[in-house]
């Protein structure tokens, strides 16, 4: 959909969730947020405050709240909060979800649910159908208030934890999944090499040991959340025919666990109008790879949606916690606005008053009152306003780099490296510390610290606008997604594979070549054997030459293997040690063993690179490296993209009528920043300083500059 809010920057915050602020706060908050600059609030009306008793609808208090903002020019987002069942969803609907081993997931409270009734079961129509009807009175009711903006139809649609629902309304859901995707038994049998007697003898899998039926179970999963989102937007859309319908993720597929924490980005993109993201980044980053998230997190939303909001931006953490550095809170805004998003809310207003989140998660303290952090934000959206119609229809300007993120991929990943006993899958928790996430993250960081902002691409999108591609840690490469890759490749592209590379079926089953489907063509060599890495640093030393380090204490982080080039630089990889074998390719470096670590390939007009390690795991698990890989080097050499490393960053965003530059400082030292020709400054933080040949940059001080074309 077109973007219909060009004639300022949304930036607002979200404001009220029952049973606070209290009524008696309405109107102070409400005329400072609109003093301050801000744009918008959001508001929550929870299906147990609204139809406590059955079929008594009282909206009373929320349009109270319409009222207020409308009194101080604020824009409303309402958001149905669905998951907050009133207690007669579950006495009178069995709406209690059914965990592993038949037990109930009992209906609970805490602080974000405070009122209580998290979460019913959707799948049971019943629940569907009251959840369905409450959605639609709620939207008449406010449809025609003149501070309603627009609808939120689903907070964080998720399905957690691993054993989602298992009562008879979601099995037959699942089974449901299954004959729409096969059409029969058989069909699903010979896919799979199954042997099921029929649809209703499949059941959801009580061991992680079958990759398969883990696989479909969580597939489904993804598909049932999608589901409750059109539920809740098809119900608003009823009510209020001709609204604006947003929906917005709590973790991303790219951030969280897709197997414990499912929910598919683009099936749920596809429910609403506009998609958008909560922003889960470490507002305490301690690791290089924490410090880039604002910058990753926004790529893949951009993604799945060019449209996308950040739509929960966390300014603190919960419940009594050492505070955020403000300089820091503020660099990471302004990465969020840099990459490209098209409103942004934060999460929230005032600090909660109870529970979990006591004195937490506010930009303000409990009593409203300011706090460093909230000056930051008041800053910018001060800055932001002044910027006015023209920032909000800029673009990011294109990208020349990208890394290729696979869900279905990522799924497998994460199944395979399940720990527990054979049948404890019930014991499994969220975790998204494995090997695929961190080939994602890192190679993403490696990019962005040769200089270059990142996209992410999905199997068998076109490639043809990026110079290099980064394919990493792809153990299931689909058929449909080969031609792209060689399509790319032929025409000019740069390909840099990292192991493991093609070695399983869309099945999930390992494949009896390496790389399969015919990429050996691509890469020009192909695996001949793979190991396990030691567990200590072995013969390579506790040092080794270039940016090389190895911490003192590897032996309890993980496994290590070093390659050499012909020059003598070294690179380090985890995860996988896989000796390649060349066939058209040529060798640029070893394993200690002499056998082929690196192998470089020209395939039509471009050309590829296969590590048979994995360096962006090495970075994200460990951060060996203190400059760029030698491998990551030799792909932007054979892309003819020049290195730009540095400590200042630059982000690009651009209208027709001006170019905006964003220079975020990520060194530990101050740095002097010059003004390029033609460019203004536009915006300094707190950290930025005047200097006798530039501006002086402190650590995570934040830089925009603009241009006229």
């Amino acid at each position: 959909m077109e973007n219909p809010m060009t004639e300022f920057f949304p930036f607002g915050t979200q404001y009220h969730r029952a049973p606070t602020p209290l009524e008696s706060e309405w109107a102070t908050d409400m005329a400072e947020i609109a003093a301050r600059g801000y744009t918008h609030i959001q508001v929550r009306p929870q299906w147990r405050c609204h139809e406590r008793i059955r079929g008594e609808y009282d909206f009373s208090e929320l349009l109270r709240l319409l009222d207020e903002a409308k009194r101080n020019g604020l824009r409303v987002i309402v958001k149905p909060q669905l998951e907050n069942a009133p207690d007669w969803v579950f006495t009178e609907l069995q709406g209690t979800r059914i965990g592993f081993n038949g037990q109930p997931l009992p209906p609970i409270a805490h602080a974000a649910f405070y009122v209580g009734g998290w979460w019913p079961c959707f799948d049971n129509p019943a629940v569907a159908e009251c959840a369905s009807v409450f959605t639609e009175k709620l939207a008449r009711s406010v449809k025609d208030h003149p501070a309603l903006w627009f609808f939120n139809a689903w907070n964080e649609p998720r399905s957690r934890p691993l054993g989602q629902c298992q009562c008879p309304h979601s099995q037959q859901s699942y089974r449901e999944y299954l004959k729409k995707r096969f059409g029969s038994i058989e069909a699903l049998n010979k896919a799979y090499g199954k042997a099921w007697t029929s649809f209703e003898t499949v059941f959801p899998p009580h061991s992680h040991s079958d990759y398969v039926e883990m696989f479909l179970w969580r597939q489904w999963a993804g598909e049932a959340v999608a589901a409750q989102v059109e539920l809740s937007a098809s119900a608003i859309r009823r009510g209020a025919p001709g609204k604006f319908v947003m929906c917005h993720v709590g973790q991303s597929s790219y951030n969280q666990d897709p197997a414990c924490d499912t929910s598919n980005d683009f099936l749920n993109r596809a429910k609403v109008d506009w998609y958008g993201c909560s922003f889960p980044i470490e507002i305490l980053p301690q690791t290089d790879i924490e410090y880039h998230q604002p910058l990753a997190q926004s790529a893949w939303l951009r993604r799945v949606d060019s449209n996308y909001w950040c739509q929960e931006f966390y300014t603190n953490y919960s419940c009594y916690h050492r505070e955020a550095d403000p300089e820091y809170i503020e660099q990471a805004i302004w990465m969020a606005l840099a990459s490209g998003c098209r409103g942004l809310t934060f999460w929230q207003y005032r600090s909660e008053r109870f529970g979990e989140e006591s004195n937490g998660w506010g930009m303000r303290n409990m009593d409203g009152s300011p706090t460093p952090r909230s000056e930051r934000c008041d800053r910018v959206a001060a800055e932001v306003k002044k910027w006015g119609s023209d920032f909000a229809k800029t673009d990011p300007v294109p990208r020349k780099v990208a890394v290729l993120f696979d869900m279905a991929n990522d799924l497998l990943m994460r199944i395979q490296e399940m720990k527990g006993p054979l049948a404890g899958v019930a014991s499994i928790s969220e975790n998204c510390n494995y090997s695929y996430k961190h080939s994602v993250r890192g190679a993403a960081y490696l990019l962005r610290k040769a200089g270059y902002s990142v996209d992410f691409v999905t199997p068998g999108q076109d490639l043809s606008r990026y110079s290099l591609v980064v394919a990493g840690a792809w153990e299931m490469v689909p058929e449909s997604a080969v031609e792209a890759l060689k399509r790319y490749v032929a025409n000019g592209g740069t390909l840099l594979i990292e192991y493991p590379f093609a070695c399983r079926d869309e099945k999930t089953w390992c494949t009896l070549k390496c790389p399969a489907s015919g990429l050996d063509e691509l890469s020009g060599c192909y695996e001949k054997h793979r190991t396990s890495l030691p567990k200590t640093a072995g013969g390579l030393g506790s040092e080794l030459p270039g940016n090389c380090v190895v911490p003192e204490d590897f032996k309890t982080k993980g496994e290590l293997a070093g390659f050499t080039y012909d020059d003598g630089s070294v690179d380090l990889a985890t995860f996988c040690k896989v000796e390649l074998a060349p066939t058209t390719g040529t060798v640029l470096a070893h394993w200690q063993n002499g056998s082929a670590a690196v192998v470089r390939n020209t395939y039509g007009r471009g050309t590829v690179l296969t590590c048979g390690g994995n360096t962006a795991v090495a970075v994200a698990e460990h951060g060996f490296f203190t400059g760029l890989p030698m491998l990551y080097r030799k792909a932007f050499e054979a892309a003819e993209l020049e290195l730009q490393t540095g400590d200042v960053w630059s982000v690009e965003r651009a209208s027709d009528e001006y170019l905006y530059r964003f220079l975020f400082q990520m060194g530990k030292s101050p740095v002097l920043a010059a003004i390029p020709d033609g460019f203004e400054v536009v915006y300094t933080s707190a950290g930025a300083g005047a200097g006798a040949d530039g501006l002086t940059l402190d650590p995570h001080a934040t830089l925009v500059l603009r241009k006229r074309y």
